[in-house]
């Protein structure tokens, strides 16, 4: 059986929720992030707490995946590479086609990529440094 650090993945998604949470504020890229896929950010989301708890338990899922690929003491150099490759290689590759095909802009493209190729960092950093 596979060794895991439970309290570096559930540390691992409370840190990359709260990059999302910044990424996609009005410091970053609310404002573009919002014109670029029409969503209107005075409006109220119909339903947050299925939002949340759902971005959060998807989060901790990609976190649990990335602690499985990484073995249970990485290397930070090698946490790195994996998450960028998986980040830019399969999530921001796979989304390019998706994003394609649904005539979205690149700009929206870049943002939501680049998120996710951020987020897998951020996951990769925490569970190899955590002790």
């Amino acid at each position: 059986m596979m060794e895991f650090n439970w309290l570096g993945v559930f540390v691992a998604t409370l840190l990359s929720f709260g990059l999302g949470a910044l990424w996609y504020s009005p410091l970053l890229f609310m404002q573009r992030w919002c014109r670029e896929s029409g969503v209107d950010p005075g409006k109220d989301m119909a339903s947050p707490v299925k939002v949340y708890v759902t971005t959060f338990l998807l989060t901790l899922m990609s976190a649990f995946t990335l602690a499985f690929l990484l073995g249970p003491y990485p290397e930070v150099g090698n946490a790195l590479m994996v998450a960028v490759m998986i980040g830019v290689g399969l999530t921001a590759a796979s989304m390019g086609i998706n994003y394609q095909f649904a005539g979205k802009s690149q700009v929206y493209w870049f943002i939501d990529a680049g998120f996710h190729v951020c987020r897998f960092a951020v996951i990769a950093l925490t569970l190899a440094l955590w002790p």
